[in-house]
């Protein structure tokens, strides 16, 4: 009795995954998927940009509420509202250009590019017209610091779209570069260790 369970427990000490593997295997099978949908990499880099801005949002308001009268920044709370909108359709859009086992649709692929360079438009629209409200300005406004804040999220909002737009446009190339990476697996035969082949296992 004692020999079959130290029997047993030699072979559940064989069968034991060590943590590399394991991290391995979990890598291997993230690849697996990037090589099948190789556009969810801007896809989750337009909606990490569009939560960004769902959360500046706040200091866009305070920003721009107290002079909402004001000539110079008339027309940037609708800048700021054309971003929020389009921040939402470009996530939308992006999906329905990528349906799955279909060719990707050329209409909303442009309409990902034009919505995108139309954020970018607006964001520098609303630099512009602030700037010019601040040089107009004999006094500083109270609240200054809400300003800066949101000229400088303006700026980072034009790189991360800067950054979607490129990564976007080079899909096909490193699409490519991705299907050769290798995420093939041995099999082993159960009938005597023998190679019968590689494989290239993916999730579904």
């Amino acid at each position: 009795m004692e020999e079959n369970n130290q029997a047993v427990a030699a072979t559940e000490e064989k069968t034991k995954t060590p943590f590399s593997a394991k991290a391995k295997e979990w890598f291997r099978k993230k690849i697996v998927n990037l090589k099948r949908r190789p556009n969810n990499i801007p896809l989750v880099l337009f909606a990490i940009t569009s939560v960004l801005y769902f959360i500046w949002l706040s200091t866009y308001s305070q920003a721009l509420y107290p002079w909402s009268e004001n000539t110079y920044l008339k027309w940037t709370g609708l800048m700021v509202f054309i971003n929020v909108l389009l921040s939402l359709l470009v996530l939308v859009s992006h999906i329905y250009a990528f349906p799955k086992r279909q060719k990707p649709k050329i209409m909303f692929l442009v309409l990902v590019v034009v919505m995108t360079v139309v954020m970018i438009v607006c964001d520098i629209v609303y630099y512009v017209r602030v700037e010019d409200f601040l040089a107009a300005q004999t006094k500083t406004p109270s609240n200054i610091d809400y300003i800066d804040s949101s000229l400088n999220l303006t700026i980072a909002h034009i790189v991360l779209l800067g950054v979607c737009l490129v990564v976007f446009l080079l899909l096909p190339v490193y699409s490519k570069l991705i299907n050769k990476i290798n995420t093939k697996v041995e099999v082993e035969s159960a009938t005597g260790n023998i190679s019968d082949g590689a494989i290239d296992i993916q999730e579904d």
